[in-house]
């Protein structure tokens, strides 16, 4: 039961990324018109609503971590050079 659980919270959390990330793609579309337009205004609004939907998906990320654990000993797949993880650029 308690394994349902983890996998419909799991499931939520991603279908709710997924659907702000979605309004996020719609809003980066109208802030590179309204820059591209030179529309200091709107450019304004598309970035705060961006800032937004960025925000609202690292909280839910965060509080479904805290509340499921789900990155506990979680890490990438393959590991990373020091020079990778110093953000220095591998020619």
């Amino acid at each position: 039961m308690a394994d349902e659980i983890a996998s419909e919270l799991l499931n939520n959390g991603f279908e709710e990324i997924d659907r702000v990330a979605r309004m996020g793609e719609s809003y980066m579309r109208s802030l590179a018109e309204a820059a591209y337009r030179g529309d200091a205004v709107e450019t304004l609004v598309h970035l705060k609503q961006v800032r937004s939907c960025a925000v609202h998906m690292i909280k839910t990320y965060k509080d479904w971590v805290d509340d499921q654990g789900v990155a506990e000993g979680a890490g990438p797949s393959h590991a990373h050079r020091a020079d990778q993880r110093s953000g220095d650029v591998v020619a």
